[in-house]
């Protein structure tokens, strides 16, 4: 029976890239909902990605 490895927790450099593709997603759901007239929607998705943005800044060290 092949034994489980043990779990590698994230880096701070995953963390931030983690970070980065959630802003990306969000920005561009966003930006879908804005060009379909879904104004309240994209403005959720808008917040959504700015805190994604932030986190990354913040992780990045580019505060």
């Amino acid at each position: 029976m092949a034994s489980k490895s043990p779990d590698v927790l994230p880096t701070t450099k995953d963390k931030a890239l983690d970070a980065e593709i959630r802003a990306s997603q969000w920005l561009a759901s966003a930006n879908e909902l804005s060009e379909r007239g879904s104004t309240e929607k994209a403005e959720e998705h808008y917040r959504k990605a700015q805190f994604w943005l932030d986190r990354y800044n913040k992780l990045a060290g580019n505060l």
